[in-house]
């Protein structure tokens, strides 16, 4: 239920990032392209970083991802008229998810080392329901409260499972 409703809070956002950055904070093509660079750059980051987290604390690498990506989801409804805020906040939840699939791998070798295969399998399914699931609860959320509430959802699924 955790990797569901970590994945789920991920889709909402980012599935909702576009209209988010360009009626609450006036950006451009332009600089959401190079927003969405910036993620990405973060991404690979927190891809890379999520060794040396692990290799200290499995656990708290679980808690504290999610964790942040919820504070910045709330940041991002705070600073939502501030691009560079937004910009920055965007490349850190990138970071920040990153190491969120790298982490949850790791757990299941460690949870279930005999079974890793059908664990991972089951990972992908979670996964994939969560990207359809993400984009429908982010939607329904955009209809009825706009592009500050999909953030908002977001920050709420990212929480739940702590």
């Amino acid at each position: 239920m955790a990797v569901l409703l970590v994945f789920v809070g991920h889709f909402t956002f980012f599935t909702y990032l576009r209209p988010f950055l360009e009626h609450v904070a006036g950006v451009g093509v332009n600089g959401l392209s190079a927003i969405l660079l910036g993620f990405g750059v973060a991404n690979f980051a927190g891809t890379s970083l999520a060794g040396a987290l692990l290799q200290r604390n499995l656990r708290l690498t679980l808690l504290l991802m999610p964790l942040a990506m919820g504070l910045m989801g709330l940041a991002f409804v705070a600073l939502g008229q501030a691009p560079l805020a937004d910009g920055l906040l965007v490349a850190l939840w990138g970071m920040a998810f990153g190491t969120v699939p790298v982490t949850w791998s790791t757990w299941i070798t460690v949870t279930v080392p005999d079974e890793a295969e059908s664990g991972g399998g089951l990972l992908v399914a979670i996964i994939q329901l969560s990207i359809a699931v993400g984009a429908a609860a982010g939607g329904a959320v955009f209809d009825a409260s706009g592009a500050r509430g999909v953030c908002l959802a977001a920050t709420m699924y990212c929480w739940w499972p702590r």
